[in-house]
């Protein structure tokens, strides 16, 4: 009796696994830079919001390294969805208020200030792009 319950926690064990380790289907490799006026711009959050509304669509997102290159995940997971995308673009800059010095500095107020304007918003933003069935390795995000 012991060794069946063994079996079954085994059996159980690897689905599980081999559940976690499937991921999103169809997944492509995407990466690519940010460029501001020619230059790489570092810190900024990219996502990636599909234009379709199938229930399979998803959202992926990025972050760009210091010499502004990104490489785009769906979740957990590496690479993207094939398909077209909007892109919004988010870089904060923590702003501490300092006005009243008897409050100590870990209690003060934090608010974050949108660096990138217009295209931080969803409905302004004109960046888009679109992912093909082979994936992305130079995906260009031109900024003025």
């Amino acid at each position: 009796m012991k060794r069946n319950y063994f079996v079954i926690l085994l059996l159980f064990g690897l689905l599980v696994i081999g559940c976690r380790q499937a991921g999103i289907r169809g997944l492509v490799p995407c990466s690519g830079v940010v460029l501001k006026s020619g230059q790489p711009v570092g810190g900024v959050d990219l996502t990636f919001v599909p234009v379709s509304t199938s229930p399979e669509s998803r959202a992926a997102s990025a972050k760009t390294e210091a010499d502004g290159t990104f490489h785009v995940s769906t979740q957990a997971y590496k690479g993207i969805l094939p398909g077209e995308y909007q892109v919004i673009l988010s870089k904060k800059e923590p702003k501490v208020d300092n006005s009243d010095p008897s409050i100590p500095e870990n209690y003060r107020t934090v608010s974050y200030i949108e660096q990138m304007g217009k295209y931080a918003d969803a409905n302004k933003s004109g960046l888009s792009a679109a992912i093909p069935k082979g994936g992305e390795k130079n995906l260009e995000i031109k900024i003025d």
